[in-house]
């Protein structure tokens, strides 16, 4: 799929965090270290398994285990190329990285774009 393709039905919060989640500039706790932000002493995910990156928190954080299971494909594994890299994937992988509430600057466009959809 070309970029524009993957990016055609997405609206604007969700291309931005398809970007973001795509390039790893994303407000993420490795980033953010990785950048020196004040704060952001270490890249260490909240679970203690690892950095926060999109594919951990995507793949591996033991705090969205069971959320992980919506972003499943029909094979029932995850597939973070898949995701990333296919209309339906970005679709899903956006409003699921949304709804985990770690990109608080996504909570608005969360209310506005799923509140009261399935």
């Amino acid at each position: 799929h070309t970029m524009l393709q993957l990016h055609k039905d997405l609206t604007k919060a969700e291309s931005s965090l398809l970007t973001q989640l795509c390039t790893g500039c994303i407000e993420l706790k490795h980033f953010l270290t990785k950048h020196r932000v004040p704060g952001f002493l270490s890249s260490q995910c909240e679970c203690q398994q690892g950095a926060e990156t999109p594919w951990h928190v995507i793949m591996s954080c033991e705090l969205k285990a069971v959320q992980q299971s919506q972003l499943k494909s029909n094979s029932e594994r995850l597939d973070f190329v898949q995701l990333l890299t296919t209309p339906k994937g970005a679709k899903v992988v956006t409003r699921w990285m949304m709804e985990s509430h770690r990109l608080p600057q996504f909570n608005l466009a969360l209310s506005l774009l799923y509140e009261g959809v399935p």
